[in-house]
Parts: structure tokens; sequence; C-alpha cells
């Protein structure tokens, strides 16, 4: 007899489930066949933070990822393009420490939907602790030691370093150029001092290295790069002129259309420029 009640109250439980989750099975199926023709393509990512006791030390993760519709100007088409760009920051540390973690920028067009499916047009990864998309059609990257790196958002390319505040001026209502100061690294010549960089934002257009013709006094004058900028100025004839203050003096260069006119350039004494070409991308 037990045996009997016991089938008999299962079945009952199974036809009170079916009555209660049927209508919802039937709901989203109906919503399903209604939206058929409405199906989207999802690119996702995953964003988090961890923690662990690393032998008795905190060690934290933290990976951000973000995406971000954005309209620039592709090489060879001087139309803007609509582009999906990815952006991950991951960084592993706890907010005190001063190493790089990694960036990463995948960009797709997305004129189709079917522009998602694919490869993306171009993919940066770099060293940084932080990045940035910036209005002008940038990414720019923050590392450790303070260095800022700019990566076009047209192909991916490198555009410059700066360790001081980057001067972005018009040339006319539609053209932006942006003079960049970096300290020289150790790998570049005896008496170098600073790299001085000028580019739009989809091109470098001129970099060039500032050194001394002593090595004592390019190694004096390199530590000084962190106290000055780059400073574009209108000359008393209204042209255009670049100017880096340096304990040695003031470089002046004056502007041929948006380029740098080298041959006019006012150097200190004791100070020399060398165009520095070809440069290589930063991917």
């Amino acid at each position: 007899m037990r045996l009997i009640w016991t089938f008999f109250a299962g079945m009952l439980l199974a036809v009170v489930a079916l009555a209660v989750t049927a209508p919802i099975v039937a709901g989203v199926g109906l919503v399903t066949w209604a939206t058929r023709g409405d199906l989207w393509t999802v690119l996702s990512g995953p964003t988090y933070f961890a923690i662990r006791d690393d032998r008795g030390r905190l060690v934290g993760r933290s990976v951000n990822i973000a995406f971000h519709p954005v309209a620039v100007v592709l090489p060879g088409d001087p139309r803007p393009q609509r582009l999906l760009v990815r952006l991950e920051v991951d960084t592993s540390e706890l907010g005190d420490a001063t190493g790089d973690g990694r960036v990463r920028l995948d960009a797709w067009p997305i004129e189709v939907v079917g522009d998602l499916r694919k490869p993306p047009l171009y993919t940066v990864v770099v060293p940084g602790r932080n990045a940035s998309l910036d209005p002008e059609g940038m990414m720019v990257v923050e590392r450790g030691n303070g260095r800022r790196s700019a990566f076009s958002l047209s192909d991916g390319g490198w555009l410059y370093d700066a360790d001081v505040t980057v001067a972005g001026f018009p040339l006319d209502p539609e053209h932006r150029r942006f003079a960049a100061l970096a300290q020289a690294d150790d790998d570049l010549p005896l008496g170098a001092v600073a790299v001085l960089t000028l580019a739009s934002p989809q091109r470098v257009i001129r970099r060039l290295l500032i050194s001394a013709d002593d090595a004592g006094r390019g190694r004096f004058l390199r530590g000084s790069v962190a106290m000055t900028r780059p400073v574009p100025r209108l000359d008393d004839a209204s042209h255009r002129v670049l100017e880096v203050p340096l304990p040695a003096g003031t470089l002046r260069i004056a502007f041929v259309g948006d380029d740098l006119n080298l041959a006019s350039a006012e150097i200190p004494a004791g100070l020399k420029l060398t165009e520095m070409k070809p440069w290589l991308a930063k991917k």
C-alpha cells in the first residue's frame, strides 16, 4: 500500500511541475521563433579582480575589458570608418607596485554583421599599467615608469613616446598635430638627450634625436628633460614655430606646411639634431 501511495504522489508532483513549466517553455519558444530574424552577433570577454596569498604576501590580478565603437580615418581612405575596439588591460598587482602589466587592443570594422566573425583588422599588444582612447583617434598607454606611448586607431601603428606633457595643436580646423618629448633611452648613442616626435593621429611625421657633442653634458641634459616640454608658438610674422626649452638654450624649429623645417632650425651651441628614420612601430 505504501508503494502505491508513493507512486501516485510522484505522478501528482510531475503533473504539477509540468503545468508550471510548460507555459514558460512554450513562451520562450514563441519568443525565439518570433525573433528568429533578430539574432545578435556577440563579442564578450571576462572582467574580474582576483587575489591570492603567495607565501604570506597578497598578490592581485585585475583584468578589465571594454568595447568602444569609434570612427577613424583608415589608410588610403579619407572617409571616416566605423571600428569596434576591444581594449584589455591586465595588471598583476594591488595598486602599490610600479611594474607593467599588459595592454591589448583589437579592432574590427563594423560595416556588416559578419565583420565581427572575422579576425581583427589589427592587434596591438604592449606593456602597460593603464590605457585609454583619445578622442583624436589614438590609444594612449601608461607605463609604470611614467612614460606614455600613443598608437593610431587607424592601423595600430606606434606614434610617439612622451615623458612630459604632449603639445597638441591645430594646423587648420580639420588637422591636428602632436609634439612629444621623451628622454633618450640607454640604447641610443652617447650624448643622446631626448627624442622629439611630431605626429598626426594617423602617422609619424618627423622623429628627431637631440644630442650633445659631449657625452657628459648629454647625460646632464638628459636628466633635465622631465622639467621641460615642447611648446608651439606663433612668431612675430605669424609663422608657427616649435620650441623646446633646455638648460643649454631653446631649440626652435619653424614649420613648413604640416612638417618641421630642419634647415632653418635654431640649435643651441653644443647640441645637434639628427633625424631618426626609419622608425619602428612598437607593437
